[in-house]
């Protein structure tokens, strides 16, 4: 048992009977039934005693001081409450209402200690079946504050609370009950038990504790009843707070409880105690003899609470350890953090968890010892070289799965705090890499067991759990998409992808949601560039099982411009150069990817496939199986290629036309698609257009169409159309000799034809001159009926604007004379319509409204102009 106080009597065999006992300051007040007041001061040499004889008539049935203003005594004698300055013990100051508070039976004072209210004091006065209250505000003498009606005599009173207080707990009878002295309300609490006596306390704040039987019971003025009671070993007759313990007089003595503790601390045997008073120090009386309690030593009583595993109670004494000299005391912070430790083993070995990691958080056991704690989160090896008191391993050797699992929850939330610690204190510490090891490992293992749906939002962050621990915890749960996670935080792809593999043509992958192509893709998507050569390795197996899907590795919206183009292209083609194809459409298309080298590569791809296509199809054109067809409407592949060629052809605007040209194979009569790409070259050869378009492929709308598109920047090409007709170069100087075609012929019907259609596009005189000798006047006919038409035409249109030109300037004349004729009278005495004043000999202006104005005026007034 703890000796929390140790008595010494002071004051032994007393001459008179002792009726109550109060402090002042280091001296202890004393009322006897005889009237006389002892006054006892306590020096080096022994206890002094000054006798006050005339202090009452009667007995001495309370005492009690006032502080806060000056000091005082207030004193019940006779039925009559009276207040003396302590200093000369003489009762000079008058209550006022003296006759109202006749016949007293008890009185409670009440002082403001706290620290953001102004000094106060409070006196409450029971008198019979009323309570009269007073209240200091100044220094002098109490005022009454009114008198209130109660059910029954008072015997026991007291205020709760710190500052100015307007509840006042009252024992009654066989009953308790609360006063609110501003309302006057009375509410009753709890009954008194089997004994009819009062006993109560003010506790701390507004608690106050309440006697019933052998229970104490706290009650608060803004709750009901507490939870927390205390049992005596007897029925208390009184009952006094000294932090932190709680003392009750009872038949033995005095016993000595606290809040926390169940079993009791100490029982004092001090022989029929009755009185206890509180101060600066504390005393015990009975009638005869008068005991000074002392505090133990608090170091020792920690010592032995932390033996006896009562840490909250350790904890509070180890902080009044503590002074205002001592603060930052080494050997108070070693005291609890021992307190915290011993508290954080004990608590686990009751197996209550989260008190148990709430106290490890504040201690400084290393991480490993905490985790340690809990079997299969520390390699086995580390585990072996951990030593734990006795009675913590017992408890470790019988934790069952229900003791894991709160275990573990308990534990996530000191791995959380400790991960943020690590981070923040990282340069502090030297193992700073272990200890993030041992507590990412440990909190996946926590989440594996309970949450397991949070594994995947640690494994997405910045972590360091161990590759092999946390892989071996995965693979047990079957937690096959966590280990991907976990594969790509450490870098591990080569692993992540294989294991895709493999899980991607399993049967039972369903309920891991991994089966297909989806899962590969997605992770080969986000490597990006850096890991093209794993790209490569992994997407091989998709593009061959799943052509269809396998673009999306290549093409999304992340890794379409960052891939290396002619690699992916290097890549596609080598397994299956139709994917290729697709992939640069798509780069074409869909992401809009315009440069030089992917136009040029994709044109030639287009061009390369149509030549592979071309030689059946010639086949049954030779053998009259097929009828020819225009451009990209060719059978079979053949056209679906030659229509995208030629969309490509006009649409794109960056490829080398130089070098398409020359992968053109002579033998493949691609001669529409080289007529677009000669009008591409730096500088546009139209003339090479123009040939193939009158001379090889022999169609003229499309050489007609051709000059429309080109006409604005080649304002002479319609003349260069009529020249091809009239006048064509040879193969050879067109560079066409290659080709299996016809020398070209002039064609003067079309070039008439042409000169017909576009004769305001061409120079007349160049078109005339262009005309061979012999051309007879017939075969041009039309087209000088053409020329004399639009000629008329032109004439007569200049003559109508001439003739509406001619009038508008008429009718302007016609106003002109209308309003020079007007006559508009101003004499001398007419008014300024600006500034009011008169016009006189000034220069004027006026408006078609008839208004006059000074010239110099005619500035300001042109916003009221019409």
């Amino acid at each position: 048992m703890l000796e929390a106080f140790h008595s010494k009597e002071i004051y032994g065999n007393v001459p008179l009977q002792i009726e109550c006992i109060c402090t002042f300051s280091d001296y202890l007040l004393v009322g006897t039934r005889q009237g006389i007041l002892l006054l006892l001061s306590f020096k080096t040499k022994g206890t002094e005693v000054k006798t006050i004889k005339l202090f009452a008539k009667k007995a001495i049935t309370q005492l009690a001081t006032v502080t806060v203003f000056s000091d005082q005594l207030v004193s019940l004698s006779d039925g009559t409450v009276s207040v003396h300055d302590i200093n000369t013990l003489q009762s000079n100051i008058q209550l006022p209402g003296t006759a109202i508070t006749s016949g007293a039976s008890l009185f409670c004072v009440h002082q403001s200690t706290a620290e953001n209210e102004e000094n106060s004091a409070q006196l409450a006065i029971a008198c019979r079946k009323k309570v009269v209250l007073y209240h200091w505000v100044k220094k002098g003498q109490p005022q009454e504050v009114r008198e209130i009606n109660v059910y029954d005599i008072p015997r026991a009173m007291v205020f709760s609370g710190k500052g100015y207080s307007d509840q006042l707990y009252m024992g009654f009878k066989g009953k308790y009950a609360r006063l609110h002295t501003t309302s006057e309300q009375i509410k009753e609490l709890i009954c008194t038990g089997k004994q009819l006596d009062a006993a109560l306390a003010w506790i701390d704040g507004k608690t106050v504790g309440l006697c019933k039987d052998e229970w104490s019971i706290f009650h608060s003025d803004d709750t009901s009843e507490s939870r927390v009671n205390i049992k005596w070993c007897d029925n208390p007759t009184s009952l006094i707070h000294f932090k932190p313990y709680m003392l009750a007089v009872i038949t033995k003595g005095i016993e000595v409880k606290n809040v926390h503790i169940v079993e009791s601390i100490q029982v004092l045997e001090l022989s029929k105690a009755k009185f206890v008073a509180q101060g600066k120090r504390l005393f015990v009386a009975s009638t005869t003899h008068i005991w000074e309690l002392y505090l133990s030593d608090l170091v020792y009583q920690v010592d032995t609470l932390i033996r006896l595993k009562q840490f909250e109670l350790a904890e509070t004494l180890n902080k009044m350890t503590v002074t205002e000299n001592s603060a930052n005391d080494p050997n108070f912070v070693a005291r609890q953090r021992k307190i915290d430790t011993e508290a954080a083993y004990f608590e686990f070995t009751q197996k209550r968890y989260e008190k148990s990691i709430t106290r490890f958080l504040k201690t400084n056991v290393p991480v490993d010892n905490v985790v340690g704690l809990f079997p299969d989160l520390l390699p086995p090896k580390r585990q072996k070289l951990l030593v734990y008191p006795p009675e913590v391993s017992v408890s470790m050797a019988h934790l069952t799965q229900n003791d894991k699992d709160k275990g573990y929850e308990a534990l996530e939330a000191y791995l959380l705090d400790k991960r943020r610690d690590v981070t923040c204190l990282e340069s502090e510490l030297k193992n700073s890499r272990d200890v993030k090891i041992i507590i990412d490992t440990s909190l996946l293992k926590c989440y594996l067991q309970n949450k397991p749906k949070l594994v995947a939002s640690l494994l997405r962050v910045e972590n360091h759990c161990h590759l092999n621990a946390c892989e071996k915890a995965l693979r047990a749960k079957n937690r096959m998409e966590d280990l991907i996670t976990l594969y790509m935080s450490k870098g591990e792809h080569d692993k992540a992808l294989e294991k895709l593999k493999q899980l991607a043509n399993m049967q039972n992958t369903q309920k891991h949601d991994l089966s297909g192509p989806d899962p590969t893709i997605r992770y080969l998507r986000d490597l990006g560039p850096d890991s093209f050569e794993l790209v490569k390795k992994y997407s091989k197996w998709v593009i061959e099982k799943h052509p269809g899907r396998c673009l999306e590795i290549f093409t999304a919206p992340n890794t379409a411009s960052s891939l290396p183009y002619q690699d992916v292209v290097e890549h596609l083609r080598s397994i299956n150069p139709e994917i290729a194809l697709q992939y640069q459409e798509r780069l074409v298309e869909v992401f809009n990817v315009r440069n030089t080298e992917v136009e040029t590569d994709l044109l030639t791809t287009l061009i390369s496939k149509v030549a592979e296509e071309w030689p059946p199809y010639s086949g049954k054109l030779a053998a009259g199986v097929e009828i020819p067809c225009s451009p990209g409407n060719e059978p079979g592949n053949l056209g679906e290629l030659r229509n995208k060629l030629l969309h490509y052809l006009e649409v794109l605007l960056n490829y080398k036309s130089e070098q398409i040209l020359r992968s053109i194979p002579p033998e493949i009569p691609l001669y529409h698609e080289q007529a677009i790409l000669y009008c591409r070259l730096e500088p546009a050869d139209y003339e090479k257009s123009l040939a193939l378009y009158c001379h090889v492929i022999k169609d003229q709308e499309k050489a007609e169409e051709f000059c429309r598109k080109y006409y604005k920047k080649d304002d002479k090409i319609y003349y260069k159309l009529l020249k091809m007709y009239q006048s064509p170069p040879t193969l050879e100087l067109l560079g066409f000799d290659r080709f299996k075609v016809e020398e070209p012929r002039p064609d003067m019907n079309a070039a008439i034809e042409v000169r017909i259609k576009h004769f305001k596009m061409i120079d007349k005189q160049e078109a005339l001159a262009l005309l061979p000798p012999e051309t007879k006047l017939a075969d041009v006919n039309k087209l000088f009926c053409a020329i004399l038409k639009d000629t008329t035409r032109i004439k007569r249109k200049n003559q109508m604007l001439k003739s509406l030109h001619l009038f508008n300037n008429l009718q302007v004349k016609s106003q002109m004379m209308s309003l020079q004729n007007d006559k508009f009278i101003v004499s001398s005495l007419d008014n300024c319509s600006v500034c009011n004043k008169r016009v006189g000999e000034a220069a004027i202006a006026y408006y078609p409204d008839r208004r006059v104005v000074h010239y110099g005026c005619m500035t300001q007034d042109t916003p009221k102009s019409d």
